[in-house]
């Protein structure tokens, strides 16, 4: 070992989210030496498409390795593996070489909404689906087709239906985590964590290894397309020689099976025990839990999904609204490339937002933000629901307005506590609280005060998923045990909340849920259409 270098033991974890890759080094004690991300594009289409460009994607992850080996200094050899933890309910269909047929489609994507809502179809209907076709998934699978279309299944029947020489053409279908795992390993592979998606793993029992036949004949996806499932906590094997060369890494490096991210931020906050939860201010926001059961919400889009640890179920709301509202908030309204000239997005931005919005009294001033930029998805999918700012007068400022949007952010999280609350079985004690939007001391007061709960937050927001993904893979290895990951999560602070503000925000918490209600006909008559 050189003078100088860092010894141990260390796993290589790319996390690839819906803005780019991060990429770090985490110890066996759950720290991260060295980490670093790369951006990437969302291309907006007409119709409702939203992808991105998979060699983009491979180009970044690569750049962002070879960065992170070269300014740790970490030895290759001590790099014992390499981990991969990722956005989901994303595909990308490739050929038998690997080699991908188009670009990769985004959750956000609902091109395919109409072959799912032609899947669920029929009568009697509840919420848009057959009664008996609705009951049948949940008792299987543990979730429907989602009506907007963002799950993989729609994304694969869009492809089948609009894009059929490219579906004759597909090898395989690939979440982002076995694809990137495949480029690795040279080898084909998913896991019931990573197929959720689809639609058509059995998730009655854990570790199931096979499709099941009649979610397969509903899905109208032919089973030979699908990669075949390996055990959740398995190892798919080494790097092939011309990546471990090209990374810089021995091509003895094992590589592990992938993990979405809903699973790896739960274990990256220390949220193992039952029921402890944490509430992820990222791009999208979810709340995770994991617990011993199966059970499915439909009325409120919730469910519980195979965890990565083998042998857990982990709750999962997805809010699919976050941090992506802030910054569509701050780009398209605050700093928008027009004749105003505000100039372009500044690197302190969120900063800047959070210090503004720390200038305005608790509850805005009575101004209330519908944060639903994307539709509602949890709790309760609506694919027709808008946001918008209530209330507004003369005297509104940007400042009331940023503090709006951090508080009806908020309120989305306080509308789903109870939802899971109930699913779960318990009153939650706190919340772990972690991703980019924890870095805001003001949001993260406004979540306490809003939610009702004291918020723990992590000291190392940002890198969730990588220590997440880390810490399973030396698990995976035999390295770390389960019990000892909530001891090795540092936290900062506990933003307990403010006794002060309870009333103000019970009274605006109350007129959000009556706004919603009263304008959704509004919305709907608007964007059926």
């Amino acid at each position: 070992m050189l003078e100088g270098q860092p010894s141990g033991k260390y796993v290589l974890v790319i996390d690839l989210g819906t803005s780019g890759p991060k990429v770090g080094l985490v110890d066996q004690q759950g720290r991260v030496a060295c980490s670093t991300s790369a951006p990437v594009k969302l291309i907006f289409l007409p119709g409702g498409g939203v992808e991105h460009d998979p060699v983009e994607w491979w180009s970044a992850i690569t750049a962002c390795v070879k960065q992170v080996i070269q300014t740790s200094r970490v030895a290759p050899p001590a790099i014992i593996a390499v981990a991969v933890t990722s956005q989901w309910s994303v595909t990308l269909p490739v050929e038998e070489n690997g080699e991908p047929l188009m670009n990769v489609i985004s959750w956000m994507d609902g091109r395919g909404a109409r072959y799912n809502r032609e899947i669920v179809k029929g009568f009697p209907n509840v919420q848009g689906y057959k009664l008996s076709t609705m009951l049948k998934y949940i008792r299987i699978n543990g979730l429907v087709p989602s009506l907007k279309g963002i799950d993989s299944l729609g994304h694969m029947l869009f492809i089948k239906n609009e894009r059929p020489e490219i579906y004759k053409r597909t090898y395989k279908f690939f979440e982002p985590m076995d694809y990137i795992n495949m480029r690795l390993t040279g080898k084909f592979a998913a896991t019931q964590n990573t197929a959720l998606a689809t639609m058509m793993v059995d998730n009655r029992r854990l570790d199931a290894r096979e499709y099941d036949p009649w979610l397969v004949k509903m899905g109208g996806i032919d089973r030979e397309k699908l990669p075949d499932l390996l055990p959740i906590d398995g190892i798919i094997g080494p790097l092939t020689p011309s990546v471990a060369a090209d990374l810089g890494l021995s091509p003895d490096t094992l590589v592990v099976c992938g993990v979405n991210d809903n699973s790896t931020s739960a274990v990256g906050a220390g949220a193992i025990l039952e029921g402890d939860a944490v509430a992820c201010l990222g791009t999208s926001g979810h709340l995770a839990a994991h617990v011993s059961f199966k059970k499915t919400d439909v009325f409120n889009t919730m469910a519980t999904m195979p965890s990565g640890i083998k042998g857990r179920y982990l709750y999962w709301g997805d809010l699919a609204n976050n941090g992506n509202i802030l910054e569509s908030y701050l780009k398209n309204l605050v700093y928008s490339q027009d004749g105003f000239g505000t100039g372009s997005l500044p690197g302190d931005v969120y900063d800047r937002a959070s210090q503004v919005a720390g200038l305005v009294p608790p509850g805005s001033e009575g101004i209330i933000f519908l944060p639903w930029f994307n539709g509602i998805l949890a709790p309760g999918e609506d694919p027709f629901v808008r946001g918008g700012f209530l209330n507004l007068s003369t005297r509104t400022t940007r400042a009331h307005l940023t503090r709006a949007v951090f508080e009806g952010l908020s309120m989305n999280w306080r509308w789903l506590r109870g939802p899971a609350e109930k699913l779960i079985g318990s009153p939650f004690k706190f919340w772990r609280l972690t991703g980019g939007g924890a870095l805001s001391d003001v949001w993260s007061q406004i979540m306490a005060d809003v939610v009702g709960l004291p918020m723990h937050r992590q000291a190392d927001p940002r890198n969730n998923n990588v220590i997440g993904m880390g810490l399973l893979a030396f698990h995976r290895l035999g390295l770390v045990r389960l019990e000892d990951i909530p001891r090795m999560i540092k936290f900062d602070r506990i933003f307990e909340p403010d006794p002060k503000n309870q009333a103000v925000y019970d009274r605006m918490y109350a007129q959000f849920i009556a706004s919603k209600n009263r304008i959704r006909p509004v919305f709907h008559a608007l964007n059926k259409a």
